[in-house]
């Protein structure tokens, strides 16, 4: 029998009264943020590496998009370098709608369109915790509370890095569905929108929030799988629904990934780059370990120079609070144990357990930044305060919330205190931020002292835990830096060299400088560069000693960018307004060449022996780590040109006088395609890093193509992801529906 009921539209009032609250925290974010965007003082961009490294990063793939393209390869740096592979956040979808909007009347990706990025990634987190909040049958204030304090504080102000960030925000989705999954709602459908969104964390493009919340969300289901005898064969198959999907969709960045991991090398704090096989020596995860000393930092804004990951008083008194008065539920301790986890393991080297897991599990030892790890901590802090906020609101564990109001009074008053008598005593300027922690706790205290003597109302308890939260918010804001005519004091750096890009692009040919500063000066100009600031490089280029003049001249390095000359050759062209100034290198290889011999090396060493040798000429000869094609010699003369280049293709023409090697001073990469007069013709690898194609005699058309297998293969697999869940939910949802209005 089938019951068909009335069909009820939802009143006014109520439907709006579900939609208030996320217009009301979109709100919230952005006039919290006010100083990004309702101000032209103020910059997110505050440190060297966001500044130097990000906005270039950027800029490269904004252009890349308006000239309808997506970012593959990225010619300026290093000689060319897979940029989809160095896991920078190509593959975000998140990201791409930002790149589609107009650029400066520069070319620039506008400094205004970087502020609102950073905005609507808070906002979105924020909007992902409310709905996990609401998931977990919280009250709709409640639910926006927990989402001002996922939003707005913890790690998501202190990790500014865009892929960073873009991997944290699927955190609240991730556990919205595993905890559907644990109660049996629609477990197909959650269980593959668990791995849809862990999948998408995965995509953001930085690796290390992602295996985190990777192993988190396994110890999850591990322990439940543990507890559970009886229901061990469905936690199982769902769990291999959730794993299937997350690695399927994670494929358009985890795939390039791994091919780019294994054929680079990555700098990781050590005093050398390591490999893939290369285990990151744990000093360098001691050095990054949170310190025991700075957890008065979840209470007090950047009072330790370690750890930037400030909660404060308020949201944390509210977790608390939730925690001892919701233990019953299964949200509550759940994300009890994530936040300890969190904690615990962010301790790294002080903690015993996470050498274990460095030296046993896989992938968890190539993280290196164990404070990360709080970013868990400052998750499960958001929905815990939600729950303490009802709890509050209920009346429920009074005793409770009595022992908290003196004890933040108890806070509050022994910071003054010790405040007044030192600087009494010492004459001593108390710390600005603990009297401001102290502040904020009197003010709590003040609150819910009121709210149990019931001389205020529920609504006002509301609006002062809110108000309370987002001021005690408010010094991180003030982190900041401030612009100077337009710009900050460092944004300044990415117009500080314009003149000197100019003049590069004045010049009759294609230009590769090498700049002797930290600056991804290549991507931010989209002029070639030598180097770049970034965490890795193929190990091929490495290979050859980059820094020593007879390779750079090699890699056809026509100018140095620099203070002063570093060789005896070069010549003053352009004196640059910053302090650098452009030096010529009259000895520098053309962009392309041709040659009709190679030489066999047995081994690395002997060709960096080759490179080195000023009698073996580089010119005409190609030492090879492999055995090269069979090449002719002849007295004709040839000719090669380049007629045309984008980021993923090359083209030339060359007029042989015998069968010979064509060699451009790019680095050899696998998903380069090369054709002659249309026809397939395999690349080499000249110089055991470049790239070269074998031509015949008499005239011809090349043309080289990136395609990279590995980044095909990885979108058909996130595509394949996607569908997969989307089916499995939307299956999900008309079968619960179906067995709904039978009885």
């Amino acid at each position: 029998m089938v019951m068909r009921g009335p069909v009820t539209k939802k009143p006014l009032l109520a439907r709006w009264s579900s939609v208030a609250p996320p217009l009301l925290l979109l709100v919230i974010c952005c006039g919290f943020y006010w100083r990004l965007i309702l101000s032209r003082e103020y910059s997110w961009l505050e440190s060297p590496d966001l500044v130097r490294m990000e906005a270039p990063r950027f800029q490269f793939q904004a252009v890349r998009w308006h000239s309808g393209a997506f970012p593959l390869w990225d010619p300026h740096q290093w000689c060319g370098q897979p940029f989809l592979g160095q896991i920078v956040g190509a593959a975000n979808p998140v990201n791409w709608p930002f790149f589609w909007l107009p650029l400066g009347k520069s070319g620039k990706i506008p400094l205004d369109v970087l502020h609102w990025y950073y905005v609507a990634i808070h906002c979105l987190g924020g909007l992902f915790a409310y709905f996990l909040c609401r998931d977990l049958q919280r009250s709709r204030a409640a639910s926006l509370t927990g989402a001002i304090v996922f939003a707005l504080g913890g790690f998501f102000y202190s990790a500014p890095w865009p892929e960073v960030m873009g991997g944290y925000l699927w955190t609240p989705l991730v556990f919205l569905f595993l905890l559907r999954v644990l109660r049996a709602d629609r477990s197909v459908a959650s269980a593959a929108l668990c791995g849809l969104f862990l999948g998408a964390a995965w995509l953001s493009g930085h690796h290390e929030i992602p295996i985190y919340l990777s192993f988190t969300v396994a110890a999850a289901w591990l322990y439940h799988f543990a507890c559970d005898r009886a229901g061990r064969a469905r936690l199982l198959r769902l769990a291999a629904i959730a794993l299937l999907i997350a690695i399927l969709t994670s494929g358009f960045q985890t795939v390039p990934g791994y091919e780019y991991a294994r054929l680079a090398q990555r700098w990781v704090g050590a005093d050398h780059p390591v490999t893939w096989n290369e285990a990151i020596p744990y000093a360098v995860d001691t050095n990054y370990s949170y310190r025991p000393g700075s957890l008065l930092n979840l209470f007090v804004p950047f009072l330790a120079n370690d750890a930037n990951d400030y909660l404060g008083v308020v949201a944390l008194a509210l977790a608390l609070l939730g925690v001892v008065t919701c233990w019953k539920e299964r949200g509550a301790r759940l994300f009890t144990a994530v936040a300890l986890f969190g904690l615990l393991f962010a301790l790294g080297a002080y903690n015993v357990f996470h050498g274990i897991a460095y030296a046993v599990v896989p992938l968890f030892g190539k993280t290196r930044t164990p404070v990360r790890l709080l970013s868990m901590f400052d998750f499960a802090a958001a929905p815990l305060a939600a729950y303490g906020l009802d709890a509050l609101l209920a009346r429920s564990g009074a005793p409770v919330v009595r022992g908290i109001a003196i004890a933040l009074a108890a806070l509050g008053g022994g910071v003054y205190a010790v405040a007044l008598a030192a600087g009494v005593i010492h004459a001593y300027d108390p710390n600005q931020n603990a009297m401001f922690a102290g502040l904020m706790a009197l003010l709590l205290a003040g609150v819910l002292a009121a709210w149990q003597r019931r001389v205020v109302r529920a609504r006002f308890v509301i609006a002062a835990v809110v108000s309370l939260i987002l001021v005690g918010f408010g010094p991180v804001t003030g982190s900041f830096s401030e612009r100077s005519q337009g710009h900050g004091a460092s944004v300044a750096e990415l117009s500080a060299y314009d003149d000197i890009a100019r003049f590069l692009r004045l010049q009759p040919e294609l230009v590769r400088i090498d700049f002797n500063d930290t600056f991804n000066f290549g991507d931010w100009q989209g002029i070639d560069s030598l180097r770049g600031f970034g965490a890795g490089v193929t190990s091929n280029l490495l290979l050859l000693e980059w820094p020593k003049p007879r390779v750079q001249d090699l890699l056809g390095v026509t100018y140095t960018v620099a203070k002063a000359p570093n060789r005896p050759e070069q010549a003053l062209a352009f004196q640059g307004s910053s302090g650098f100034n452009v030096y010529r290198n009259p000895r520098a290889f053309p962009r392309v060449w041709t040659l009709h011999q190679t030489a066999l090396m047995q081994t690395a060493d002997q060709m960096r022996a080759a490179m080195a040798d000023p009698g073996f000429d580089l010119r005409a000869t190609a030492p090879m780590l492999e055995a090269g094609p069979a090449l002719e010699k002849c007295a004709l003369p040839d000719e090669a040109w380049m007629t045309g280049r984008n980021a993923g293709s090359v083209a030339f023409q060359a007029r042989m006088g015998c069968r010979g090697m064509l060699v451009i001073a790019d680095t050899w990469y696998p998903g380069w395609y090369a054709t002659v007069d249309g026809h397939p013709a395999p690349i080499y690898q000249p110089y055991a890093a470049l790239r070269g194609v074998v031509v015949e005699r008499g005239f011809h058309t090349l043309a080289m193509h990136y395609r990279p297998r590995s980044a095909l293969l990885g979108a058909a697999m996130s595509v394949a992801g996607i569908l997969l869940a989307c089916v499995l939910a939307l299956g999900g949802a008309v079968l619960t529906r179906a067995n709904a209005v039978k009885i």
